[in-house]
């Protein structure tokens, strides 16, 4: 069964999003401290890539942030999301790297480089040591 969102976890995400555009520092500092909360929920990247990808009645600056901070948390933590995590990450960038909008591929595609990052860092160290 695919992962869906919890309609109240999602309109939260969907808030939160929305605030850390606001110019106010208060706020600005209020939305780090959510995130930072929120990053201890492997399931909170869920609700991130679920916003890049599947949620395309939102405005694009909206998606583009959710993605943005997705593929901070994929920097920061892949290694610690559960296998189901990080296999809906990667089934939701595969299905949708051919957005219509550049600005959301480009998005994806950062978040797809950020995934991939270590096995390429492993596959350049592991070239080394037999060259």
């Amino acid at each position: 069964m695919e992962w869906q969102p919890d309609e109240q976890g999602l309109q939260q995400v969907l808030q939160l999003l929305k605030d850390s555009q606001s110019p106010n520092t208060v706020t600005q500092r209020a939305v780090q401290q959510k995130l930072e909360q929120l990053n201890q929920f492997p399931d909170f990247n869920n609700y991130l890539i679920f916003v890049l990808t599947r949620l395309k009645t939102e405005d694009e600056p909206t998606r583009s942030l959710s993605g943005l901070i997705l593929k901070n948390n994929v920097k920061a933590h892949y290694q610690n999301f559960p296998s189901a995590v990080a296999d809906f990450i990667k089934q939701e960038c595969l299905n949708n790297i051919g957005d219509p909008s550049p600005l959301i591929r480009a998005t994806i595609g950062l978040v797809v480089i950020s995934v991939l990052e270590p096995l390429i860092s492993s596959v350049v160290s592991f070239m080394m040591m037999i060259s």
